[in-house]
């Protein structure tokens, strides 16, 4: 054999080899990936479970289906992003710092940490304000402790399970989306778009997770219902792991203005009986989520754009929120919130209070509803209380953050974290002025999404905190005449910390996307 005829085989595996790398390098094997989900469903054998998201003392009577947390990990270059979607109500920022400090001892690789709660209004109180009654907590602090640790420890898991990934972006903007949401209050701006990230295995494309962003309150069982139940991100994520594989996470959005799958505007057809399923049923939940989790898989099967990420920006800001709801400092000063909550003045904490009577309660009960509360049912809530504390600390601190995933220079797609239930004007335009409005000349908040550079815009609704609803100043309405000429009070003003938060987190927000 020739010398010539012995080099050959050598050049056809080097271009063997090369042809074998250029699938790799079309994918992007620069990002890795990791999942892993665990139970946080309390024990509600053990001891009273006070149920949130409705009135005081709905005490959990059995579980339906277990809660869960659910992390994905995202590394790219030499950072790494690990998200956690959980079945709560919200968590406050305090409890993330601590989870954020346990994984950073555990995996110091961890660039950054985000928990997200999906609001679920079928789970225990972890925010303290539904226990037995008014202003005493409805926090159990042992399964407030384990829960934080069990979020922690499923973060360290999803780190340890990373491997080189394919990503694929998707998103649906289909009308039927929008039939999903039922908004109660004007100017009845929905946010129906659902962004879906899926991340495979670089080596046999096996599934590894499947990040599903959509918008709703999980209230659909109501406040009769006392079993624990994630609601319809329960049907969701088990529709998305049993067809598309992998772990699926959910992470709510825009939900303020009460965006909600109760009510009539969410009529669902059920095939298997020809009939329109009732409100307030699980056979509604199961539709809603079952629904949304084949529209999530459809439109990476349909519309999935694989992307090569080679970048990852992370920027964070810690804020402060100036606090105007008096509920709020009464909750703060009587110790009703799951965890020690400080607030601050001047950036630094600040646990002062004064006492307060019950007339002063009585007063404020009379300006969050018309109807008058007699000093004696007071007394009778407060458990014969005869002076409440009040904070008086200026403000809450909280967090916003922006991450940036890019190829190539361009961005691909982006993440916002909200600290609460923003009104989705704020977030797709569409604010209004209404006769009734307390600011009827306060400023637009800047529209978030007209900020964003991507087609993938990722909301991450009660990301790293739950502050309630952010509303925008020209909307606010806690003074009567009533917005818009209503009869009665609008409900969102009630639990939200006040008409500047809009503000302070849009405007940061805006401040990270354009940072340069």
């Amino acid at each position: 054999m020739s010398p010539s005829r012995k080099i050959k085989p050598s050049r056809a595996l080097l271009l063997f080899a090369f042809f074998l790398a250029v699938p790799a390098l079309l994918w992007g094997e620069t990002i890795r990936a990791g999942a892993a989900k665990q139970v946080i469903t309390p024990d509600v054998h053990a001891g009273k479970v006070y149920m949130a998201g409705f009135g005081f003392d709905r005490v959990a009577t059995g579980v339906h289906d277990d809660l869960y947390v659910r992390c994905l990990a995202l590394g790219v270059e030499h950072k790494i992003v690990t998200v956690c979607g959980v079945d709560l109500i919200g968590l406050f920022y305090p409890d993330v710092l601590k989870v954020r400090s346990e994984v950073k001892v555990r995996a110091p690789e961890v660039t950054h940490l985000i928990v997200a709660s999906t609001h679920d209004h079928e789970g225990p109180d972890t925010l303290g304000i539904w226990g037995p009654r008014m202003f005493v907590t409805g926090v159990a602090p042992n399964y407030l402790d384990w829960m934080d640790e069990r979020i922690a420890d499923t973060a360290v898991q999803a780190v340890r399970n990373m491997q080189d990934a394919h990503l694929t972006l998707a998103r649906d903007d289909s009308p039927l989306l929008a039939l999903l949401q039922d908004d109660s209050r004007p100017p009845y701006v929905k946010d129906p778009y659902l962004f879906v990230m899926r991340l495979t295995a670089a080596g046999n494309d096996k599934p590894i997770a499947t990040l599903v962003n959509w918008s709703d309150h999980p209230e659909t069982l109501d406040s009769k219902n006392t079993l624990i139940t994630a609601d319809y991100p329960h049907w969701l994520c088990q529709y998305v792991e049993e067809h598309g594989g992998g772990t699926a996470v959910f992470i709510n959005g825009s939900i303020g203005g009460l965006l909600s799958t109760l009510g009539s505007q969410v009529a669902l057809l059920n095939p298997n009986t020809g009939e329109i399923a009732n409100d307030a049923t699980w056979e509604k939940a199961e539709l809603v989520g079952t629904l949304l989790g084949k529209l999530a898989l459809r439109a990476v099967e349909e519309n999935g754009q694989k992307v090569n990420v080679d970048s990852l920006v992370i920027r964070q800001k810690p804020i402060f929120v100036p606090l105007a709801n008096p509920l709020f400092r009464l909750n703060a000063g009587m110790g009703t919130f799951g965890r020690s909550r400080p607030l601050y003045t001047d950036g630094k904490p600040d646990s002062t209070t004064v006492e307060r009577s019950i007339a002063d309660l009585q007063s404020l009960m009379a300006s969050l509803s018309e109807k008058p509360v007699p000093a004696a049912v007071l007394e009778q809530l407060l458990g014969g209380q005869k002076t409440l504390k009040y904070a008086t600390g200026r403000d809450m601190q909280t967090e916003v953050d922006y991450l940036e995933l890019a190829s190539g220079g361009n961005v691909v797609a982006e993440i916002l974290t909200v600290p609460g239930e923003i009104y989705p004007e704020l977030v797709n335009g569409g604010i209004t002025r209404y006769p009734g409005a307390d600011f009827p000349d306060a400023p637009f908040e800047p529209t978030l999404r007209a900020h964003m550079k991507s087609k993938y815009q990722f909301i991450f609704g009660l990301g790293n905190d739950e502050l309630g609803y952010i509303i925008p100043k020209a909307e606010w309405d806690n003074e009567a005449p009533w917005l818009n000429g209503k009869p009665e009070r609008w409900y969102g003003e009630v639990n939200s910390c006040g008409a500047e938060m809009a503000g302070a987190v849009t405007r940061t927000l805006v401040g990270l996307i354009e940072q340069k």
